[in-house]
C-alpha cells in the first residue's frame, strides 16, 4: 500500500483512498497512521472497510482521532439507500469533522433522495460513462 501512495502521488494525485482493518474488525491504528504520514499533504479518504468494521461509529471516532479527512461509506449496508439512516447517523456524528461521502449503489434514480435523506454533502458513484454523470448532477 506504501508503494502504491508513492505511485499514486508520482503520478500526480491529490488524494488517496485506503483502508486497513484488525482481524478483529478494528482500525489498525498503527498501520493507518503510517499510511495517512506517507499520503500527507494530499487528502485521506478511509473506504467502505468502515461498513465491515467491528463498530461503525467507534471507527468513525478513530478515524477523526487518525486525522482522516473523509470516509466512503454504505452505511454498513449492501448499497447506501439501504444504508441511509446509519449515514445519516453518522452525518450527525462527525459535526462537520470528518466528510461522510456516501456511496454504494448510487445513481440518477437515488442520488438526491441520499443526498436529502442523509445530510450529505459528498456522494460516490461508479462513472461508466458521462450520460450517467450528467444524469446524476441533473438529479440533484
Amino acid at each position: 500500500m506504501l508503494e502504491q501512495i508513492r505511485q499514486a502521488q508520482g503520478a500526480g494525485a491529490r488524494g488517496i483512498v485506503t483502508g486497513a482493518l484488525t482481524p478483529t474488525g478494528q482500525v489498525d491504528v498503527a498501520r493507518m497512521a503510517e499510511l495517512i504520514a506517507a499520503a500527507r499533504p494530499a487528502g485521506v479518504t478511509f473506504h467502505r472497510a468502515i461498513d465491515v468494521s467491528t463498530s461503525i461509529t467507534a471507527t468513525l471516532e478513530t478515524l477523526v482521532g487518525l486525522g482522516v479527512d473523509r470516509v466512503l461509506t454504505s452505511g454498513g449496508a449492501k448499497t447506501a439507500a439501504l444504508g441511509m439512516e446509519t449515514i445519516g447517523r453518522l452525518v450527525i456524528q462527525a459535526a462537520g469533522r470528518i466528510v461522510i461521502l456516501a456511496g454504494g449503489g448510487i445513481d440518477a434514480s437515488n442520488a438526491a433522495r441520499i443526498v436529502q435523506g442523509t445530510g450529505v454533502q459528498e456522494i460516490h458513484f461508479s462513472v461508466r460513462d458521462a450520460k450517467k454523470v450528467r444524469d446524476v448532477l441533473e438529479s440533484l
